[in-house]
C-alpha cells in the first residue's frame, strides 16, 4: 500500500481505538483524487468528501441522513490490473504538445502526444510522435507541459 492510501485510515483506527471503539477497517484502500498537482478542483473535493462519508456510514461508523447511497448496491468496480497499464514517460527533454485528452481512447500506433525537443547545437528543435504501444483509456494525464528527459507524461489502460 501506498502512504497517501492507508495512513490516513490506520490513524482513524488508532483514534477510534483510544475512544474505546477498537476497529480494524477491511484491507480495502481509497485515494481521494482532489484535482491536480497543485490546484483543488471543489467538484472533486465534494465527491471525495462524500465518498468517504458514504464508506463510513455503509461500515456503521455514520449515522447521517442519506447515507450511505442507494446507488452503492448497483454500483459495481472494475478493477485492472497493473499489467494492463502502459505508463508514458518523456524519451527526451522538452515540451509535451498534442497529448491526447483525459478519458480518450486510443488505438495501437495512435499518436498520444508530441514532444517538442531542443538541443545544445543551436540546430532547430525537432518533434518526437510517442504513439500507443496498445490500445486502450488514457485514464491519467501529467499537468506539466514542459518535461525531463525520464519524467511521467500519461497513462493508458487497456480495455
Amino acid at each position: 500500500f501506498d502512504e497517501a492510501f492507508i495512513k490516513p485510515w490506520l490513524a482513524l483506527e488508532r483514534t477510534l481505538a483510544q475512544l474505546g471503539n477498537k476497529v480494524i477497517f477491511d484491507i480495502e484502500s481509497w485515494t481521494l483524487e482532489l484535482g491536480s498537482g497543485m490546484k483543488m478542483n471543489p467538484d472533486s473535493v465534494e465527491k471525495g468528501v462524500r465518498g468517504v462519508q458514504n464508506y463510513l456510514a455503509q461500515k456503521g461508523m455514520l449515522k447521517l441522513n442519506k447515507f450511505p447511497l442507494s446507488e452503492t448496491d448497483s454500483h459495481q468496480v472494475n478493477l485492472v490490473g497493473r499489467s494492463q497499464v502502459n505508463k508514458y514517460y518523456a524519451p527526451a527533454g522538452g515540451m509535451v504538445q498534442n497529448r491526447v485528452e483525459l478519458k480518450s481512447k486510443v488505438e495501437k500506433g495512435e499518436k498520444v502526444y508530441q514532444l517538442l525537443t531542443f538541443n545544445k547545437k543551436g540546430e532547430l528543435p525537432t518533434v518526437i510522435e510517442v504513439r500507443a504501444e496498445k490500445a486502450g483509456l488514457v485514464f491519467d494525464v501529467s499537468t506539466n507541459q514542459a518535461a525531463n528527459q525520464g519524467e511521467y507524461v500519461l497513462s493508458i489502460m487497456q480495455l
